[in-house]
């Protein structure tokens, strides 16, 4: 299995689409794989991260998940709201000098398809707009 990876920076328009069509830009050696209906969050910048879960519509509560501490990972459970629904998934970071979070980026999945590899890099400068997320995803075969 070869593994894939899409940089916001890079990508940031054709997000959407690369995704909805199981093709990302590849960035680099292929990494260990994660499983079907599972997401795995490394927080790589200067901030805490998190993520959290909704329907694509936004039409539910939002699911959030642990706090990734920074230089670490942490694997989920892909929120599954059933009927053939996409799950958004909004990656968050926390600011270093208060509990306020910032948005980083996010995006819609499938949540039974292959397993994705989220990593928020970057620093909290700027209010936040000096931190980007990198993913990387094991297509289907």
């Amino acid at each position: 299995m070869n593994s894939k990876s899409l940089s916001r920076r890079a990508a940031a328009c054709v997000v959407g689409a690369a995704v909805a069509a199981g093709v990302l830009l590849s960035s680099g050696s292929a990494q260990a794989a994660i499983g079907a209906g599972r997401v795995q969050l490394c927080a790589q910048g200067n901030y805490d991260a998190f993520l959290v879960f909704n329907t694509a519509q936004q039409d539910q509560q939002g699911v959030g998940t642990a706090t990734v501490a920074r230089g670490t990972c942490q694997t989920f459970n892909v929120v599954n709201y059933g009927g053939g629904r996409q799950t958004g998934i909004s990656v968050l970071g926390r600011y270093n000098t208060s509990s306020d979070t910032f948005y980083i980026d996010g995006l819609n999945v499938d949540p039974t398809a292959g397993g994705w590899k989220f990593f928020a890099k970057g620093t909290t400068a700027n209010a936040g707009a000096g931190a980007w997320l990198e993913i990387e995803a094991t297509p289907r075969t």
